[in-house]
């Protein structure tokens, strides 16, 4: 598949040249530099059609955005500079070694959740002029998908997206160092199209199995940040999803017995909630797991749904 092989050949490869090189210092210089920026733009992919049967790929650089290209090259410029540096600046005061030995027992850190958004726009355009403007918020994902299936991959999967902001789940605050961020096109009131869902299921199962994520870790943003968020909306078919393996789901309430000890708050907290603020959620949980929009009240059922999920991970 188009989007595994690339993925494995961008930064992977750049790792593998860094490898290939014979050098006396661990600043290799320019020329190095500009092969890992060309072996990057050279197996670039800046846009790939995706729908239930095939994958039609350009592997040409877009003129519209060739600012934001270009841009996008030097910070990969500036992410090598970064990675190749010794000694480390990150620790002022330990004495590091003057004599640089490094260790070939190394890879790449690897994203462990995926993060659904909505674009919160009623085109696609408006997605890619916000993600490629520098400056503002500079906010960005490592896909988007339109409408009619269309999915642009902005950034590689490993490194790191403006995608989550201030957020949560479980113990983990920097969901942006640790996951990939996916945006479907939606202005938060629409249905998602059945060529954006085949495309978004296509692309998880290769994130998944490329990854080994687990079914678990595929989550909204509004679930991450509940105060402030709500996408994917509560339109979303996370029911679908996790039958196909990308997040949890409940299973029959009917029979199900809640003890009258049950605290569905803490058992939000389990589940990975942030419930510094018990409405906000619960909002959330009922959006995901309910496709409920009516905010943060409880009652029988959502205590049982709860209890349900909970258990899960007991």
């Amino acid at each position: 598949m188009i989007l595994k092989t690339l993925n494995r050949l961008v930064i992977p490869g750049i790792f593998l040249l860094l490898a290939s090189k014979s050098f006396s210092a661990p600043n290799a210089g320019d020329t190095l530099i500009k092969e890992l920026v060309s072996l990057q733009r050279d197996t670039m992919i800046t846009e790939v059609h995706m729908n239930s049967r095939t994958v039609n790929n350009a592997y040409t650089l877009s003129r519209k955005y060739a600012k934001a290209n270009e841009l996008h090259f030097a910070m990969i410029d500036s992410l090598m500079r970064v990675v190749s540096a010794y000694p480390l600046l990150d620790s002022p005061g330990i004495k590091y070694s003057q004599e640089f030995i490094g260790t070939p027992n190394m890879g790449l850190r690897r994203p462990n959740y995926v993060i659904i958004h909505h674009t919160a726009t009623s085109n696609c355009s408006d997605a890619l002029n916000e993600f490629t403007t520098a400056g503002g918020r500079e906010a960005s994902a490592h896909y988007v998908i339109d409408k009619d299936g269309t999915v642009y991959h902005m950034l590689n999967d490993l490194l790191r997206s403006h995608h989550a902001g201030d957020s949560k789940w479980g113990n983990t605050t920097d969901l942006n160092s640790s996951s990939i961020g996916i945006e479907l096109v939606n202005n938060g009131s629409q249905p998602f199209t059945q060529e954006q869902i085949n495309s978004l299921v296509m692309l998880l199962g290769r994130l998944k199995t490329t990854y080994k994520i687990p079914a678990s870790n595929f989550i909204g943003h509004g679930d991450i940040a509940p105060t402030r968020k709500v996408d994917p909306n509560h339109r979303f078919p996370w029911k679908y999803l996790s039958e196909n393996g990308f997040g949890l789901w409940w299973d029959d309430t009917t029979s199900v017995q809640v003890p009258e000890n049950f605290d569905y708050l803490m058992a939000l907290r389990i589940i990975g909630y942030d419930i510094s603020s018990p409405s906000s959620a619960v909002a959330a949980f009922k959006r995901h797991f309910m496709g409920d929009n009516s905010g943060g009240n409880m009652n029988a059922d959502v205590r049982r749904i709860i209890y349900s999920l909970y258990r899960k991970f007991q």
